[in-house]
């Protein structure tokens, strides 16, 4: 079938005359989400791929996903090229694709546990269904090879490291989300300007100053949501920090190497780990215990104090401001997955 469908194309399908340049262009694009990778390894840390290296297994791991990289591309650019204009068939073209590369068995098996059904949707089908609109889009304005290149350095690294970054479902499926969002609005800028659809000056700086807003925009999101910034943010679910910020609230605050854990002081908000979950308390009390610094924590609300004192490996940053009621869908799915409770 694949073989049919090279020669078809070869037949019926309308190559663009600076197809080499998409192709140069992917690339690129494609060493620079490499680098990306390696570098959210570097921050986060590394761990052992599951993959064998020995060079007959990993034959078997790339063979099956070249294949069928090749299959779905090729597939999507014969009725793509056939249909460029039936925008209905290319939409349902593209749902069919996504629905062919979903993990039915896997999916399947966590309708039992809501939260992993929630991760895997998050971490697996939004950037999938991302990842082929972008596909879709590539096909239909440049080349099946700049799609099928692109795919091939994206999938197959996997295979081909020794280590991969510890990477978490929310960071994954950020990252593989926004990232063809940014590639689309390059290429279209790109297209666009080569197509000769942008010609008025005005128009030309608007295009271009609209774009160059979106990608600082989708770019300082990805790094936001990586943690590669000094300031993270956690949506609250208690009331214990009344009146300075409460239920509904996501805090803003700000990571801090260990000069600076050294200076925190009494009255500082900071947001510390249990190993379950983040909380943000107030420090009441600093107490040296065998040259070691622990802290009391406790809720402006509450009546007494945390029971258990904090250690310094555990404080993650100090609270810097809040934006009111933005966190309660994150709460609502919390306790959704928790049945309700907040623990």
């Amino acid at each position: 079938m694949l073989i049919y469908l090279i020669w078809d194309i070869k037949n019926s399908y309308i190559r663009f005359k600076n197809n080499i340049k998409y192709i140069i262009f992917i690339i690129i694009i494609s060493f620079i989400n490499i680098g990306i990778y390696l570098y959210i390894g570097f921050l986060l840390g590394f761990s052992k791929s599951p993959y064998s290296h020995k060079i007959l297994t990993v034959l078997a791991n790339i063979l099956p996903k070249i294949i069928s990289i090749f299959g779905v591309e090729i597939t999507r650019t014969v009725i793509v090229s056939r249909n460029k204009n039936n925008k209905i068939l290319l939409i349902f073209i593209t749902i069919l694709l996504i629905l062919a590369e979903i993990n039915f068995n896997m999916l399947i098996t966590m309708f039992s546990d809501k939260e992993l059904l929630f991760k895997y949707i998050c971490s697996s089908i939004i950037p999938l269904i991302s990842c082929n609109i972008l596909y879709t889009y590539l096909t239909l304005n440049t080349s099946y090879m700049v799609v099928i290149i692109y795919r091939l350095c994206k999938e197959l690294i996997v295979f081909l490291l020794p280590i991969l970054p510890n990477t978490d479902w929310f960071i994954t499926g950020s990252f593989e989300t926004l990232l063809p969002a940014i590639i689309y609005f390059v290429f279209k800028y790109k297209l666009l300007k080569e197509k000769g659809c942008i010609r008025e000056k005005r128009k030309n700086r608007f295009e271009k100053i609209s774009y160059i807003v979106t990608f600082i925009f989708l770019f300082t999101l990805i790094c936001f949501t990586l943690g590669l910034f000094k300031y993270e943010s956690i949506a609250i679910i208690s009331n214990s920090m009344i009146p300075c910020f409460g239920r509904g609230d996501v805090i803003i605050y700000k990571k801090i190497n260990n000069d600076e854990l050294r200076k925190i002081s009494k009255d500082t908000i900071i947001v510390y780990s249990t190993g379950e979950r983040n909380i943000a308390h107030r420090i009441v009390d600093k107490i040296e215990k065998n040259n070691n610094v622990l802290y009391q924590t406790k809720g402006d609300r509450n009546n007494v104090a945390d029971m258990e004192l904090v250690r310094t490996t555990q404080i993650k940053g100090v609270y810097v401001f809040c934006i009111k009621y933005i966190g309660f869908p994150s709460i609502l799915l919390y306790e959704y997955f928790n049945n309700g409770k907040v623990k």
